[in-house]
């Protein structure tokens, strides 16, 4: 894991249309020692708050009204400003094509739900270290 200083200075965005899920992970990724958290409600609301500041790791919801986790994965990936922030899927989804779809679209993780604390921080461990491997 990041040292405490780099997750404190670290930009997470979660994207959920559920108030409950964004508070939920938002209490998760404070525990884990993240403060500099964003949120927004579907794709559309997480790419107005990206032009703003940029974000180190992004968690967001895959099914959602308005703009999907995949249409906003596809739209990151193919911008070339925004294309290698780190992803994680979150997703009741748990079926292989779902799955797969995401990671041919090139989300760096899946996470299915209920979301557990240790899974949570142990995928984010994960795609910090392949991102850093690969500088």
């Amino acid at each position: 894991m990041s040292s405490a200083k780099e997750l404190r200075e670290s930009r997470v965005l979660i994207v959920d249309d559920m108030p409950s899920t964004r508070g939920l992970l938002m209490d998760m990724l404070q525990e884990i020692g993240f403060e500099n958290i964003a949120t927004a409600r579907n794709g559309h609301e997480a790419l107005t708050k990206l032009e703003e500041e940029y974000t180190d790791l992004i968690i967001s919801d895959q099914m959602m009204d308005g703009m999907t986790g995949t249409e906003l994965l596809e739209t990151l990936r193919g911008n070339p400003d925004l294309c290698d922030i780190p992803f994680i899927m979150v997703s009741a989804v748990r079926d292989a094509p779902a799955i797969d779809s995401a990671l041919d679209l090139g989300v760096d993780d899946y996470l299915a739900k209920p979301i557990s604390m240790g899974l949570l921080r142990r995928k984010i461990d994960d795609v910090f270290r392949r991102r850093t491997s690969t500088l």
